[in-house]
């Protein structure tokens, strides 16, 4: 008689890293893979519905991240996770802490299969460790239970900081960084700006240029410059100049505005 497979779910919002993981897990005996989540909404679903033995579980996803899917679930009624994160120093600071499994992007085979040694040995152990427990403590420390709903966490310097949007005057892509500036000061932050863009309240924020989004509540006056675009002169006193792909999303600001 065989044995009952592990029940896996995928969470992940980038298809070749949901594609790496499905590829791998498929190789292994005894593991049948319940489901696929392209974004923590549906994995919020889906861990719900099909309530698998493990969750590989994206930590930087658009709207929801990781934290929010385990916040939304709850802790109580969440399965063992693996953790998967494009951040090496957070990773380490975070899941380290509570004796979690993660896995580095691009991830790696022989990390994987390790990994995942280790969680089919802790799904056997008798009593298994509290899941819940765990998770509990996991969100304490970066933050995410004292955390306003209406805040973002970002990673800098290898720390979780929650900006209330309301705060953020502009953000500026930088080669591989975005620099997010409040009145006094910018944090540089590892992410590309469309998924902040995604994260941030779409009645608020506005993507002006292919390297700028700006908070619109923070914008004093707005004028005509170089056949159609805008020139917005923002609160602090900084100019942003509008970019020709994003005309149409400026104007139908404006016009909102008037």
């Amino acid at each position: 008689m065989s044995a009952t497979p592990l029940r896996v779910l995928i969470a992940d919002d980038e298809p070749l890293a949901r594609q790496r993981i499905e590829d791998l897990l498929r190789r292994e005996e005894g593991i049948e893979i319940v489901g696929i989540a392209d974004n923590g909404e549906t994995a919020i679903e889906k861990i719900r519905a099909l309530n698998p033995d493990l969750v590989f579980l994206d930590v930087q996803m658009p709207e929801l991240d990781g934290f929010d899917v385990i916040t939304e679930v709850g802790t109580d009624k969440m399965p063992p996770v693996i953790f998967v994160t494009a951040f090496d120093d957070y990773a380490v600071s975070a899941f380290e802490f509570g004796a979690f499994d993660y896995l580095l992007k691009p991830v790696d085979h022989v990390r994987f299969h390790q990994t995942l040694d280790r969680a089919k040995k802790r799904l056997k152990e008798s009593p298994q460790p509290s899941v819940s427990t765990q998770l509990s403590a996991l969100l304490k420390y970066v933050g995410q239970l004292d955390a306003p709903k209406n805040r973002i966490g970002v990673k800098v310097n290898g720390k979780i900081l929650f900006l209330d949007p309301d705060e953020i005057y502009w953000i500026q892509a930088r080669d591989d960084l975005a620099r997010i500036h409040l009145a006094e000061v910018a944090y540089d932050v590892r992410e590309p700006l469309s998924r902040l863009e995604a994260r941030l309240p779409h009645n608020r924020f506005l993507r002006v240029h292919r390297s700028t989004i700006v908070n619109t509540a923070q914008v004093r006056e707005a004028q005509p410059f170089d056949q159609g675009d805008q020139l917005l002169i923002l609160r602090n006193g900084k100019r942003i100049t509008t970019g020709r792909s994003y005309r149409k999303a400026v104007q139908e600001f404006l016009k909102r505005a008037t």
